[in-house]
């Protein structure tokens, strides 16, 4: 006989490595989009090939390859304030990690922290930098330390707006 609490497990499970190669082909795309200023819609298109794809949560992908976008001026604007370096001299790879994670630390609240910081720092590490995931992990940890994830999500809701 099964035991009726593993199913949701197994979903949470599954649902979280959707969410995670959804993260992995986010960054991609927006690496992209920084070095070549793709159209949005055809940047995501592309990686409709991508063995990761059939693994991905396809609307979790595109919300926040949008949303990075869209919300890319107040990403920054966090990302800055809690760095010891201009947003422009970041390196692209550890930059791209930052605003996904800090997207998902002002937009989806579902997401704890220490997901969102564990995922950035991966994805650094299988891409970015040798220890480009030192910068990453300070920048998270620093604007987990000071801001309100609810307050931030209104300010971007507010800057969305505008």
């Amino acid at each position: 006989m099964s035991n009726p609490d593993s199913s949701p497990r197994i979903d949470n499970r599954t649902s979280n490595h959707r969410r995670q190669c959804s993260r992995r082909l986010a960054l991609q795309a927006l690496y992209q989009n920084e070095l070549n200023g793709d159209d949005v819609e055809l940047l995501c298109r592309q990686f409709e090939d991508d063995d990761f794809w059939p693994k991905c949560d396809e609307d979790y992908f595109r919300e926040m390859v949008f949303g990075v976008i869209k919300h890319c001026g107040y990403l920054d604007m966090l990302i800055e304030n809690a760095s010891d370096y201009p947003i422009d001299s970041i390196d692209p790879i550890e930059l791209s990690a930052l605003r996904v994670a800090v997207y998902e630390l002002t937009h989806s609240l579902d997401v704890p922290n220490k997901v969102l910081v564990a995922e950035a720092i991966q994805l650094c590490k299988k891409f970015g930098s040798s220890d480009g995931y030192k910068l990453v992990n300070a920048v998270l940890d620093k604007l987990i330390k000071t801001i309100n994830r609810l307050t931030a999500a209104e300010l971007a809701s507010q800057h969305e707006r505008e």
